[in-house]
Formats: structure tokens, C-alpha cells, sequence
């Protein structure tokens, strides 16, 4: 209670020091413009101290809360880091009007606001206080722009990538009757989403974007991709009427998507909406893309010499695609997992739908 009494002794001593600066008195007829900018910066002027004012009282409580829970300090340190923390918040207030302060004398002198600093973002990082950790001997403060309100109730964007098992179930059986390796057929994914909140508790939003996925696939047995007429069959592959094993035969399809989904969080912030990345967090959805591109690749031995091939084909695959899709996990880390409605080659008498499981990493 004595350090909150002492803090209006301080802020009035600092708005006196701030009245105290010497004025010019050279004035300008100012437009419509400079007029609005003026109005923004008066009212940033007397907000500043109930920004900080706000900002002390946030960090009294907590340090009062983790006191009363450790007892690092004697009563008497512990009132001089309160006094100390005071003191700071009063230099604050007195530093930041003299900086609104000098940008209202500019506007006022020339008619015009000098572009040095911007009244939106200036300051703006003042209230993104996280979290203060008391430790004997120090003090922690740290920021972070998922704790900021405004900074959760805004559209956000990440560069997001997924990599894991890929394959591929036939419509007549499940994913132990697909004749492809389970641990050799993989994926990638790399793309980029924005995430915008559906309501004001931030506990829905929509994810939505774009990405390139690299869809592998190895057939069991040295079995290849071949086309007959309008179907894609599986045989063996020959060369000079000799069957070769093949030493690595792989399928990849290249594709552009745009997955959709839309996400709940769970993590509650102090303010009663909800964190976006931090805690756990799941999405559901779907995807639909375009096929952009399909090769085959085969290295084999061949009368002794180490042989390569690469074939790129239609394959008579579906150039549409469509899909759905899900991730759940911690953070910016997800369990991910596609499923293609649609089969991957036109007019086989089984069709093969993709499937896939992985992670997914925003950044």
C-alpha cells in the first residue's frame, strides 16, 4: 500500500518536469490531415499515463502474489523493488509524453507529422506483459505477442510444414491390403496459412491457405506403374525381355492444395478469450487441389552397371483433387492426417484412395 501511495507523487512530479519543457510558440494553419493526426496524438498523450498506470498496478499484484507465495525478500527489500518498480513506471510516463509531446510541437510548427515515429504502433508493445518471475536476486519480465488481445483477435499467418507416412487404401480392403511399403512411402507439405478468429473468444477460427505436397509411394514386390489404355496397373518391369529387381522403385506425385479448417483452442488467457497456439489445440476440414505433376523413378543393376530411369506421365490420374483433413497437438506442433474422397488413377476397376499421417509444424 505504500509504494501505491507514493505513485502520485511521482507521476505528478514527472507531469509537472513535462510541463516544464519550453514550448515554441510558431505556429501553422493546419488541413483536415494534420488536424486528425493532432487529435491522435493529444488523446495518445493522456493515455499514456493510464497505460502505465494499469501496467504498475498488473505488476505490483504479481509481485505481491509470488511474495506472499516464496518470501524471497524481507518486507523492507521487498517494498524498495515495488518503490523501484514505481519510480521506473513514473520515468516511463514521463519519457513517452515528451516523445508525443515533441511530435504534437513538429505538427503543430509545420503542418505536417515528422515520419520518425508512427502514432498507431508507437508503444504498442507497453502492454504485452506475459509473465513476472520473482528469483532471489532478480527479477523477470517477459512479453509476447500471443498474450496481447488485439494480437489474438486479428489475422494471423504462418509458414507451416508436414512431412510422414503416405499410402494409399483400395476400396475393397483396408490399409493391410494396400501393395504399397507401409515405412517407405512418405510425404511433404510445405505451405503457407493465415488463421482468422470466427468469434471475440478466439475460440474458433478458420484456417485456410495454400501448399505444395510431395506424395510418395513404393510398390511391394518391384512392381511399377504402367498405363493400359484408359487404366494404371501394377507389374512387373522388364527390359529386353528379362524381369528386373529393382533396387528402388517409387511413384511421387507432386500437387498444389488449399486446405480449410477450422479450429478450436482450449488454453484460456487471464482476459476470458482464448490463446491461439499455446495449449492444446485441434482443426478439422477438408482440402482440394490440383494435380500438377506425376514421376516415376527405378534404379536397378543392368548387366553390371548401375542403371537409373525417371518417367513422367499422366498415369491417368485425377488432376482435381479433394479431400478431407484434420491436426491436433500442443502449440505449434500437430498430429496431421489427410484423407483423399477422391481416388488417385481414373477408371480402375479398385480404386486407391491416399492417405496420410504425419506432423505438421507452424512457424
Amino acid at each position: 500500500m505504500k509504494t501505491i501511495k507514493k505513485l502520485p507523487i511521482l507521476l505528478l512530479f514527472s507531469l509537472f518536469c513535462y510541463s516544464n519543457y519550453a514550448q515554441d510558440t510558431t505556429q501553422v494553419k493546419l488541413d483536415d490531415k494534420a488536424k486528425m493526426e493532432l487529435a491522435k496524438l493529444e488523446k495518445k498523450l493522456q493515455e499514456i499515463e493510464t497505460e502505465e498506470k494499469n501496467k504498475l498496478k498488473k505488476i505490483i499484484s504479481e509481485l505481491n502474489a509470488q511474495q506472499a507465495k516464496d518470501s524471497l525478500y524481507s518486507s523492507k527489500d521487498f517494498e524498495t523493488i515495488k518503490l523501484e518498480n514505481a519510480e521506473r513506471i513514473a520515468q516511463n510516463i514521463k519519457n513517452r509524453q515528451a516523445i508525443v509531446q515533441n511530435q504534437i510541437d513538429f505538427l503543430k510548427r509545420n503542418g505536417y507529422l515528422s515520419d520518425e515515429v508512427s502514432i498507431d504502433n508507437n508503444d504498442k508493445e507497453d502492454n504485452r506483459i506475459e509473465s513476472i518471475e520473482i528469483s532471489k536476486g532478480r527479477i523477470d519480465f517477459s512479453w509476447k505477442d500471443e498474450d496481447d488481445k488485439k494480437y489474438r483477435n486479428r489475422t494471423q499467418s504462418d509458414l507451416i510444414f508436414a512431412f510422414g507416412l503416405n499410402n494409399a487404401i483400395p476400396s475393397n480392403g483396408g490399409i493391410n491390403d494396400s501393395p504399397f511399403k507401409v515405412g517407405g512411402s512418405r510425404f511433404f507439405e510445405i505451405g503457407y496459412l493465415w488463421s482468422s478468429p470466427l468469434d471475440k473468444k478466439n475460440f474458433f477460427r478458420l484456417d485456410y491457405g495454400f501448399s505444395f505436397q510431395f506424395n510418395g509411394l513404393k510398390p511391394e514386390d518391384d512392381l511399377i506403374f504402367f498405363e493400359d489404355g484408359e487404366q494404371t496397373v501394377l507389374d512387373n518391369f522388364e527390359r529386353d525381355g528379362q524381369v528386373i529387381n529393382l533396387d528402388k522403385n517409387k511413384f511421387r506425385q507432386d500437387n498444389l492444395i488449399f486446405p480449410v479448417h477450422l479450429q478450436i483452442n482450449t488454453k484460456k488467457s487471464s482476459n476470458g478469450d482464448y490463446y491461439t497456439r499455446s495449449g492444446f489445440n485441434l482443426g478439422f476440414g477438408g482440402f482440394v487441389g490440383l494435380n500438377l505433376n506425376n514421376i516415376q523413378k527405378l534404379k536397378y543393376d543392368f548387366n553390371g552397371d548401375d542403371e537409373k530411369d525417371k518417367f513422367k506421365d499422366d498415369y491417368n490420374t485425377n488432376n482435381f483433387l479433394y479431400g478431407l483433413s484434420a491436426y491436433a497437438g500442443f502449440g505449434d506442433v500437430n498430429l496431421y492426417f489427410t484423407y483423399s474422397l477422391n481416388p488417385i488413377f481414373e477408371n480402375n476397376p479398385v480404386d486407391i484412395n491416399n492417405v496420410q499421417l504425419g506432423l505438421r509444424f507452424a512457424f
